[in-house]
């Protein structure tokens, strides 16, 4: 009848939330880096290549020195690199920071779930999201990386 319809509502959850997210894949491990964050991404610079064990540094990206840090040691993925990595440049408000990559994967509208409590200690992971194919992909947190890398770095460069 004219006039009369159906309404339908669907409540979430507050604690999830859309954001538009760059995906990449480290090892066998999918994350997610906020797309607002990413600045451009680029080939792995030599001097990253060469870095050896170190996982963390500084390089230069055309006449700016930015410091990186490689998520594969950062994140103690298993395995090893593959010959030919990316580095996603990332943007905070005080700084850029390069994080090394094993695949670009593109673009990715994401839905953001929370850790449970037994990971909300992992620095540099803001939440979790389903991907199409079923698999888990990690939320980066970007300013606890950067936060975490300049620490790192820093520390690193004392030390010697």
């Amino acid at each position: 009848q004219e006039g009369r319809g159906t309404t339908i509502q669907i409540r979430l959850p507050l604690t999830l939330a859309i954001i538009d997210g760059f995906l990449t894949t480290v090892g066998d491990t999918h994350y997610v880096a906020p797309l607002e964050s990413v600045v451009e991404c680029i080939e792995t610079p030599e001097a990253c290549r060469a870095a050896g064990e170190r996982g963390n540094g500084y390089f230069d990206l055309r006449g700016e020195v930015l410091p990186y840090v490689d998520l594969r040691r950062h994140f103690r993925t298993r395995g090893s690199a593959p010959a030919r990595q990316s580095m996603v440049i990332v943007r905070t408000d005080r700084t850029k920071v390069g994080l090394l990559v094993d695949r670009l994967l593109g673009q990715h509208q994401t839905v953001i779930k929370p850790l449970s409590r037994v990971f909300q200690q992992l620095r540099g992971i803001a939440g979790s999201t389903i991907l199409g194919s079923g698999e888990v992909a990690l939320v980066l947190d970007v300013n606890a990386l950067v936060a975490g890398v300049h620490h790192n770095v820093n520390k690193g460069a004392t030390a010697r």
